[in-house]
């Protein structure tokens, strides 16, 4: 059982919408869609990462520019048809979008698309043809405005020798996120650039390899992107803390932390899909779902409120997902949404205010409360 303990005469602040996912409220070619329930709840932002699977990986970069060969400048060369449904499904929630810019999770033994691109600087372009294209307009686009560009996800994520996400080594996923960061902002420096969607920050290494480029390399970090999949709430608080003590010392102190991948997990990632693991797998997903992933998350939202971050996003609000604790495979609400939609109608009422709160979870009761605090605005 996990302890919460309110503060009621320690104020702070307002109630802050932390309650973003990943992914829109359509599935299976539109067919499911409960863009009412996003609606309903109020979801404030959408990250676009392997979305609408087990369809076409709308977002990606070889969906919309599939031919590397031809000219970014061409308006030619990409073919939006497949991404501007998807993004319109998005808005139309009234959300806001991160927008990763990569590949989706490759399961496969034979990877496609995970390999460093053969010309750094012309992915950037490419890049730069997908702003353009939905923010000013360019070749029959739109003017959404999209503010947050993340680089890729999951770089630093090895399974054995093969990493699912990255086929390149460290220093080349730096670079290639400094020739994009750099254009990117040299092309709109309204925007918003960030990445790296970090497995966890526990990966030390790569993560002050990359902080330490991006410093040495003046490459633009507007926001710094982790996960968390995992069952000890302590875990939000050392880690978000970590996470920005680190952006600080680097020199980074502008920058946003973003929680942009959680979930309640207490599986092992390494064996849950072996062969014959099925029914432990079924387990460990349908915890997710029920009252279990249900009090974490409600838990894990009010701890947010008072800790280093500064946006966040549950995984997944898709219904079709195993990792959507929010619809089940009908698109039905299950018990997190409820804690979600309260969350928005807390934050949507006039001069609410959170209260301090301390934290303590089973797999850590023997270490210290934890008593949150909270970073000024950017």
């Amino acid at each position: 059982m996990t302890d919460i303990h309110i503060h009621l005469g320690r104020e702070n602040g307002r109630i802050r919408r932390l309650h973003g996912v990943n992914n829109g409220p359509v599935c299976y070619g539109s067919l499911l869609d409960v863009t009412h329930y996003y609606k309903k709840a109020g979801i404030p932002l959408v990250r676009l990462h392997d979305p609408n699977w087990p369809n076409a990986r709308e977002v990606d970069i070889y969906t919309i520019f599939p031919d590397f060969s031809r000219d970014p400048a061409d308006p030619a060369s990409y073919d939006f048809s497949r991404t501007d449904e998807y993004i319109r499904t998005v808005l139309e929630t009234g959300a806001k979008i991160v927008y990763r810019l990569g590949v989706s999770i490759e399961h496969t033994k034979q990877k496609y698309y995970v390999d460093p691109p053969a010309d750094f600087a012309k992915w950037a372009q490419i890049c730069i043809g997908i702003i353009r294209h939905y923010n000013h307009g360019w070749a029959n686009g739109f003017r959404y405005q999209i503010e947050y560009w993340e680089i890729w996800n999951e770089p630093d994520k090895p399974v054995g020798k093969t990493n699912l996400m990255w086929g390149g080594t460290w220093e080349q996923f730096y670079k290639l996120y400094g020739t994009a960061a750099k254009a990117i902002k040299e092309f709109d420096p309204s925007l918003k650039v960030g990445g790296y969607g970090a497995t966890s920050v526990k990966v030390k290494s790569f993560m002050d390899g990359f902080l330490a480029y991006c410093r040495d390399h003046e490459a633009p970090l507007d926001f710094f992107s982790w996960h968390i999949y995992g069952s000890d709430l302590n875990r939000f608080a050392t880690e978000s803390r970590y996470a920005r003590e680190e952006l600080d010392r680097y020199g980074f102190s502008r920058a946003e932390s973003h929680l942009n991948e959680w979930n309640y997990f207490d599986g092992d990632f390494k064996t849950i899909w072996l062969p014959e693991n099925e029914f432990v797998r079924r387990g460990v997903f349908e915890r997710m779902k029920n009252h279990i992933g249900a009090s974490f998350v409600a838990a894990a939202l009010m701890q947010m409120q008072d800790l280093p971050i500064d946006a966040a996003n549950y995984y997944d609000g898709q219904p079709t997902a195993l990792f959507c604790g929010l619809f089940d495979y009908y698109g039905v609400p299950k018990k997190a949404y409820t804690r979600s939609r309260r969350l928005s109608s807390c934050a949507s009422t006039p001069n609410a205010r959170r209260r301090q709160s301390t934290v303590r979870s089973p797999a850590s009761m023997a270490a210290p409360e934890q008593t949150t605090t909270e970073r000024p605005p950017l």
